[in-house]
């Protein structure tokens, strides 16, 4: 029987995968990770590369590996040498030179080998044990890590539904058959939404010579470094959080969280490549929607807009992600959960007995920044502190 399974393996699962594969006692294995697709990191690799990200928008600090360093000293070795690149502030590593080093990490530590390709489908004791139903099998593991992101449910707004249910040509950025390079440049292309992903959709969509992109946001578009205050990876900030209840957790979540917004350089590169002819922004508000003879027509509070395609750069759904393999979770073990849906958990990320959570699911307690990177790593030192004080 294994120690651990971790359920999912995009950049949380695999993760801490790589910290517990480091723990004294533990062979390799007696951890495994179960995810959908064909390699781990599988969903953020087709996200990042869809919407043409070039820098992260974290810091070189934040990665996959356990060294604080490690992105710097893999820059310099031959395997990473030709991928290197850094941009202020923060020294925010090339997508390419993060995914290498990714590459690198899961290959020296075999994560690879501990990958199992399968849907977890439900749970259920077996006496010390748990046994996960798998679309692989079933699975017997002793603790279970859920780390589900939210890639699997991109937000479609109801008039875009309405007009993909009539034939038009809408895709959403982050839907799993996407591919940036078959948007067709001819004809006009709406990119709507207002953050990161979008302007860089629509940079990247915009550089054939023959496009005519417009990107469509609600408001301005917001410059932030960061999509949260850094103070909300420490104490400064999470001191405070952790003397609010859950309802008081959930406010401060929502308030500071700046997931429609975008770094200074990207916001300066989209400026200058506004042109009238190839690349312009509308700020404007979809009412409605129709869709007649291969053309598409928006009715906005500014106006009508036509176009032949539309892509969606609208983010994601912000109910619980995990669908049904987490609803069952909760109604079969009686699992807590706050009003909006997510586990209310303890300081070692313990939602019920040997089930644990990282990422989206764990943010009432990690706070603000349990999405990202960073996020990741507080987990790992939350889950390891609570093993230690068990021990």
């Amino acid at each position: 029987m294994r120690e651990w399974l971790i359920v999912g393996g995009g950049i949380h699962g695999t993760y801490l995968a790589n910290l517990l594969l480091d723990q004294p006692g533990l062979p390799a294995e007696n951890i495994d990770i179960i995810d959908p697709h064909d390699h781990l990191l599988e969903a953020w690799d087709r996200m990042t590369a869809n919407c043409g990200m070039r820098y992260l928008r974290s810091p070189a600090t934040h990665h996959i590996d356990l060294p604080i360093l490690s992105i710097y000293q893999f820059a310099k070795t031959p395997a990473g040498r030709s991928f290197a690149g850094f941009i202020p502030p923060y020294n925010r590593p090339a997508l390419g030179l993060f995914r290498e080093h990714s590459r690198h990490v899961i290959a020296r530590s075999h994560l690879d080998e501990r990958h199992i390709q399968g849907r977890g489908l439900a749970l259920h004791r077996d006496g010390p044990a748990y046994v996960v139903e798998t679309t692989a099998g079933d699975l017997r593991t002793r603790r279970v890590l859920l780390a589900i992101g939210m890639s699997e449910q991109p937000c479609w707004p109801a008039w875009a539904q309405d007009l993909r249910r009539q034939g038009a040509s809408v895709t959403h950025v982050f839907d799993p058959d996407f591919k940036r390079d078959a948007v067709a440049p001819a004809g006009a292309t709406l990119v709507v939404g207002g953050g990161i992903t979008a302007v860089q959709t629509a940079l990247a969509l915009a550089a054939v010579p023959e496009a005519d992109v417009t990107l469509v946001a609600r408001r301005p578009l917001q410059e932030s470094q960061f999509d949260f205050n850094p103070c909300w990876i420490g104490p400064k900030c999470l001191r405070r959080f952790y003397q609010e209840d859950y309802a008081a957790r959930r406010a401060t979540i929502d308030e500071v969280r700046l997931p429609g917004s975008l770094p200074g350089e990207v916001m300066q590169e989209f400026q200058a490549a506004l042109d009238p002819s190839h690349l312009t922004f509308r700020q404007a508000a979809i009412q409605k929607a129709s869709y007649d003879r291969d053309t598409i027509r928006l009715q906005t509070d500014e106006g009508p807009l036509i176009a032949r395609r539309i892509v969606l750069a609208t983010g994601f759904r912000q109910e619980r992600p995990g669908g049904r393999f987490v609803d069952r979770l909760i109604q079969d073990f009686d699992l807590p959960c706050n009003p909006c849906g997510y586990p209310i958990v303890g300081p070692d990320l313990q939602w019920g007995p040997n089930i644990f959570v990282t990422g989206p699911l764990a943010e009432l307690q990690v706070g603000p920044c349990a999405r990202n990177i960073v996020g990741a790593r507080n987990a790992g030192r939350m889950l390891l502190a609570g093993l230690e004080q068990k021990r």
